[in-house]
């Protein structure tokens, strides 16, 4: 089974291949796709075309020498794709590369084969839903945001290069939103609006639930998962985070609850805003 997992940046999606790489029938691959190759062909048949090559061709390589191209740091898909703390300018890099995977694995012929991309796998989530069994990871509205302003990544000053590529609605309104912190509530916006309207609620799973379940809840995905007992800690209320910054980004979160709503409440923004005033 070829299976399609998306989700909010730094919502776990990465930590969720880790996860199903435990398993003895599943291979998750984290963002082994380059983008590149995918802007410009013709959508949706020559862009669907190449995503059912390289499930094919992954397919093929891990059947026959165990091996497939995902990002990974010394030859494995990590929980946490970023460094731990923060580099010489404030924020924390990629330690990530696309590289040759050896899984280790004796594979069936029918596992599951696993890709993820959180950001052109979301703007085509309708496309590939109509071939794919689809998946999204989502995360408290509040944590992401924090992750967001401590990473070397795009979203950091409120941008999608390869989600904006793949709609020019996201786009369109990001150009027009003067404002950092207003930019990466739109992106927030559509990443809750896309899996509300176009998932099975039982397809979304919550990062915290992800945690508190020590993987378990990744079962929807493959039923093996049901006997994880993984030793999670939640990121939640890491210490990379200003309590002042906490604050600043709660209020605008609890200003519009309709970007989230549909996942969390403004009682998860302050409970999780309290932990971090109680620190601060």
């Amino acid at each position: 089974m070829d299976i399609i997992l998306t989700g909010i940046a730094r919502s776990g999606t990465t930590l969720s291949c880790s996860l199903l790489n435990k398993l003895p029938q599943c291979v998750a691959l984290h963002e082994p796709m380059d983008p590149e190759d995918l802007v410009g062909l013709g959508f949706p048949e020559a862009y669907m075309a190449r995503i059912a090559s390289f499930f094919a061709a992954q397919r093929a390589s891990l059947l026959g020498s165990g091996t497939a191209v995902s990002k990974a740091r010394d030859g494995r898909v990590p929980d946490n794709p970023f460094e731990s703390a923060p580099a010489a300018a404030g924020l924390r890099p990629s330690t990530v590369e696309n590289q040759e995977v050896d899984f280790g694995k004796r594979l069936r012929p029918e596992f599951r084969l696993v890709v993820k991309h959180p950001n052109f796998f979301t703007a085509t989530l309708t496309t590939l839903l109509t071939r794919y069994p689809c998946y999204a990871i989502v995360r408290n509205p509040l944590a992401a945001l924090l992750s967001w302003h401590s990473i070397q990544a795009p979203v950091n000053d409120g941008h999608l290069p390869y989600g904006e590529a793949f709609d020019a609605t996201l786009k369109s309104d990001l150009a027009a939103e003067p404002d950092r912190l207003g930019r990466q509530l739109i992106i927030l916006r559509w990443y809750y609006s896309h899996y509300a309207s176009l998932l099975p609620r039982d397809h979304v799973i919550r990062y915290e639930d992800l945690v508190s379940s020590g993987g378990r809840a990744l079962a929807v995905i493959d039923p093996d998962a049901a006997a994880l007992a993984e030793p999670l800690e939640s990121r939640n209320t890491s210490k990379l985070y200003d309590a002042a910054l906490v604050r600043q980004l709660s209020s605008r979160l609890l200003d519009d609850a309709s970007i989230y709503g549909d996942f969390y409440s403004r009682s998860d923004i302050e409970s999780l805003c309290s932990a971090w005033t109680q620190r601060g």
